[in-house]
């Protein structure tokens, strides 16, 4: 009863409810994935992997938007954004995240925040309950189809996860930037509690 309360709610977007991804790739290739530091720490329980070998960072001019909404660590190479790290995929001839193999995401189940809400952008209601406005991100090109069916409750979910996680990473970068700015990215991963 509440996913059709909600569902018609929604001043517009409903449609998108039925989006399915038809991985085409383009999400995980020719795009910086912004991360944070409990993205970082998820996939370094499922991988294995030191902070390191996740994630780098990046000047603004690196970003379509010049990193316009996101947050800047001050490191000794300047003002970067920590994202997941890439590598060139030599079968698809382009740039792709480093997880990214053959046409399939190979952390799918410690992904970063922002790859579980990718590509909905979703307006919720002063409680953040209810979805009153949903729609498709166009910074990417996706070939997505609306054959599918996506839970409002889980989107919303997901949405509510990738701001309180946002919020948290502000606070972080912010004491990195007021306390520690100008330090290396080692020292940064330090800081988080990374290494």
């Amino acid at each position: 009863m509440a996913n059709q309360l909600t569902r018609r709610k929604m001043q517009s977007g409903e449609k998108f409810l039925k989006f399915r991804c038809t991985d085409c790739g383009n999400c995980c290739t020719d795009t910086l994935v912004p991360v944070t530091h409990l993205d970082i720490k998820r996939l370094m329980l499922g991988t294995k992997l030191p902070a390191s070998q996740i994630a780098e960072f990046y000047k603004s001019s690196e970003f379509a938007d010049e990193g316009e909404g996101l947050q800047f660590v001050e490191l000794d190479l300047g003002a970067r954004v920590m994202c997941l790290k890439k590598r060139y995929d030599e079968k698809e001839e382009r740039e792709a995240c480093k997880f990214y193999r053959d046409q399939r995401c190979t952390v799918y189940e410690h992904r970063p925040v922002t790859c579980r809400v990718w590509p909905f952008t979703l307006s919720l209601d002063s409680e953040g309950r209810r979805i009153t406005k949903m729609s498709i991100n166009d910074a990417l090109p996706c070939p997505y189809e609306l054959d599918g069916m996506n839970e409002p409750k889980q989107l919303i979910k997901n949405w509510t996860w990738d701001d309180q996680q946002d919020d948290e990473w502000e606070k972080s970068v912010k004491l990195w930037n007021d306390t520690h700015a100008g330090g290396s990215a080692e020292e940064f991963f330090k800081f988080l509690y990374l290494v």
